[in-house]
């Protein structure tokens, strides 16, 4: 029995390396015919006038959607970007005023507490009962 498992190993790695040689020879063409399509000017003509092509259609269609969104009354990328930009700015000046007030608060001497953030309204409403519980 251990005969027959040696031939199929061996057999197993005969096929192992015919498949990789076949592989490296494959990918060594294609590197070799892709090099030389590539390396032509014709190539590079007709990959600059498809980039032309593309970028000409996608601005016709950015276009096209922002006048679609402001007929609807709806915001368009650009406007949800310029608002993330404003809140970042009003955040960062809300802290450097925050910073600005505990250091003038240290400097007086007052105990700086919670920050602004961490305070909560007071809780007003109660849950309603039901007539069940009630009884």
């Amino acid at each position: 029995m251990p005969e027959t498992s040696t031939r199929t190993d061996g057999a197993a790695g005969e096929a192992m390396e015919l498949w990789r040689n076949w592989l490296t020879e494959t990918e060594r063409q294609w590197n070799s015919f892709f090099a030389e399509v590539m390396g032509r000017d014709s190539f590079g003509r007709v990959a600059g006038s498809y980039m032309e092509a593309y970028s000409v259609v996608q601005r016709a269609l950015n276009q096209g959607m922002e006048r679609y969104l402001n007929t609807f009354n709806l915001p368009t990328h650009s406007d949800v970007v310029e608002l993330g930009e404003r809140l970042h700015n009003i955040e960062e000046r809300l802290a450097t005023l925050e910073a600005n007030l505990n250091n003038l608060a240290s400097a007086a001497g007052i105990p700086t507490t919670a920050a602004v953030t961490q305070l909560r309204p007071r809780r007003t409403r109660r849950p309603r009962t039901s007539k069940n519980e009630s009884k």
